[in-house]
């Protein structure tokens, strides 16, 4: 009798530790970390290439969470990757869908497909349902004890600029270069005289220049030893700790085509179609080149293996 007693305790206790093991184990998946992981998929004449990269939330935290908040809420699943004869393949603007791709063979074609599959309504919701934490601001306000104060209703849909041009977000020692195999997040650059208030630690508002903290969802995967698309001023936040897989994807696109491509002028829907800015300003509207393959290159899913 005892002997069974025992072994009942015995079996509680083990229950009792692997539950705890297991709570432990699930909270610790949840602690930040100062380099957490992502595993891009990104598939090409059916074959699936997986690109793993460390991001640097120590020295670009708006950026990094953004990055993962996005990823987490699936919006960068079945994205369409462009410009790929550029040493920076961009994505985050239009999502992929087989049929609709197959059809637009024509350049005035590919324009339609990039207006009628474009993330920009997708990513507006996503800010105003509040999955995206806001950094930038179109206004402020006054509290209860009169100090002036971020308007968290005036948010916009885009990013705090963390790059050397913003003059906001210095690093000493360790900063990220434009090399092959990292990520950016990308903006478009733009000669609106605009200011926006960006919020850092604290509530206190910062008015700077809007054309530096305009970033969306639109980011860039460099793919070539250089790059026109610097850290000054696009965000460097992360890197591969090795380029072979992304290797082995570039020699396939190499391999599959013969040098031609499909040459689209579309405006980028990306950028900046804010209506609670209270001043218009005409330099608004972009209008940028795509590059477009008939074989896509698809970006599956951003997934985070690592907080």
């Amino acid at each position: 009798m005892f002997k069974k007693l025992v072994k009942k305790l015995i079996a509680a206790a083990c229950v009792i530790g692997m539950t705890c093991a297991i709570t432990l184990s699930s909270a610790a998946c949840n602690i930040e970390t100062a380099h957490p992981k992502v595993r891009i998929s990104v598939e090409f004449n059916e074959v699936v290439y997986e690109l793993d990269y460390t991001l640097y939330r120590d020295m670009y935290p708006n950026t990094v969470r953004h990055f993962i908040e996005l990823s987490e809420s699936g919006f960068y699943n079945d994205v369409l990757i462009h410009n790929y004869r550029t040493s920076d393949w961009f994505s985050g603007g239009y999502s992929y869908n087989a049929d609709d791709y197959a059809h637009s063979s024509a350049v005035q074609a590919y324009a339609d497909y990039l207006e009628n599959h474009s993330k920009e309504s997708e990513y507006s919701e996503l800010v105003n349902d509040g999955t995206l934490t806001p950094t930038v601001f179109a206004k402020t306000k006054y509290d209860d004890s009169g100090k002036e104060v971020i308007d968290s209703e005036s948010a916009l849909p885009t990013l705090v600029g963390e790059f050397d041009s913003n003059k906001f977000h210095e690093i000493e020692n360790g900063a990220l270069n434009a090399e092959m195999g990292v990520l950016k997040m990308f903006y478009y650059e733009k000669s609106a005289t605009q200011k926006a208030y960006v919020r850092f630690e604290n509530d206190q508002p910062y008015m700077r220049d809007y054309k530096y903290n305009c970033a969306t969802s639109v980011f860039a995967m460099q793919v070539g030893a250089s790059s026109s698309y610097s850290e000054d001023k696009y965000c460097v936040f992360g890197k591969m700790d090795s380029t072979s897989a992304l290797t082995d994807l570039i020699d396939a696109i190499d391999e599959y085509f013969d040098g031609s491509v499909t040459s689209v002028s579309a405006n980028d829907v990306n950028v900046d179609n804010y209506e609670n800015f209270s001043e218009k300003d005409s330099d608004r509207g972009i209008e940028v080149d795509f590059v477009l393959p008939s074989q896509p290159i698809v970006i599956k899913t951003i997934k985070v293996i690592g907080y």
